[in-house]
């Protein structure tokens, strides 16, 4: 996500209006739930409609969840709230549309200052992800935009690590995610292949957007395959490498059927996967609407 400096803005405002053909009572919530649980688990990282959910935030979510959609991950966690809402409340809201949140995006700071402080912050933060029902907590943004030296890399993988095992206190799980900078060489070592293999595998999982391998290096495969067991999380999303511009779900780039033939079962490596669409040809809904339904009706997606 190109949006490091996102968290330092308010929440998104809530909304008022309602869309038409949603779910409205517990017992249809539960329906709905039901019935989401015997299909697909595809998840959609939120940001992905933010202009929808800043003008109306009940509506937008409502129309997600008449999607089909059963997975969310939130972004903008500020003042304790995810929203607008508290953690219970956000949850409960989206407990009664079907709905789940399952990963929140979020930055912490400790990596400009590691004080007692900034960590009693993200103890709070992760006090209230836990809350709201999430078991991922990810790093949005890349802290190291603007390292020049290998050492830089060094300590803020050594910071990841310790991100991860706080993480684990709360029952949480701690993952990366990249952007393009990390791909760009530092002292001849490329930072991102450093911070995997400097951080421990059962305290930091990376969120790899495959979007963004793709316009930097190209190689998502080749990392896919390299380091098994470290993309427990991935951000789905299609583009032109030729432009760097985002595309429609099948009409850019990424070979999905390639990801999603290491990953056949939840079992196999990958727990979860979110769609994430920043470039539209169509009005946002639409577009995560037809990124779901490219994921649903693609038989190379199993779960």
């Amino acid at each position: 996500m190109n949006r490091r400096h996102f968290f330092k803005q308010s929440a998104a405002a809530a909304g008022m209006a309602a869309l038409a053909g949603t779910v409205s009572t517990p017992a249809a919530a539960q329906a709905a739930v039901s019935q989401k649980a015997a299909g697909k688990q595809i998840g959609l990282q939120l940001y992905s409609l933010r202009e929808d959910l800043r003008k109306d935030r009940d509506g937008t979510l409502k129309a997600v969840a008449g999607m089909g959609y059963q997975l969310l991950e939130s972004y903008g966690y500020q003042e304790r709230k995810f929203f607008g809402q508290t953690p219970s409340g956000f949850k409960k809201q989206l407990a009664d549309l079907g709905m789940k949140m399952t990963s929140s995006h979020t930055g912490f700071g400790v990596y400009a200052n590691d004080t007692a402080a900034a960590w009693d912050a993200v103890r709070q933060n992760m006090d209230d992800t836990r809350t709201a029902g999430a078991k991922w907590i990810v790093q949005a943004g890349y802290p190291g935009s603007r390292y020049t030296k290998l050492d830089e890399v060094k300590k803020l993988a050594d910071t990841f690590n310790r991100i991860g095992e706080l993480a684990k206190t709360f029952g949480l799980k701690f993952a990366y995610h990249n952007h393009t900078e990390e791909f760009a060489p530092i002292e001849r070592q490329i930072p991102y292949q450093k911070y995997i293999e400097l951080t421990e595998k059962d305290l930091v999982s990376f969120q790899m957007d495959i979007g963004h391998v793709a316009n930097a290096m190209g190689d998502y495969m080749g990392y896919l395959l390299k380091y098994p067991g470290r993309f427990a999380t991935l951000h789905l999303r299609d583009t032109n490498v030729a432009t760097k511009a985002a595309t429609e779900f099948g009409e850019g780039d990424v070979r999905m059927k390639e990801v999603f033939d290491l990953f056949p079962t939840p079992q196999s490596g990958l727990e979860d996967y979110f769609v994430e669409q920043e470039g539209y040809k169509y009005e946002p809904l639409v577009s995560v609407r037809k990124c779901y339904e490219y994921l649903n009706t693609s038989t190379f997606v199993k779960w």
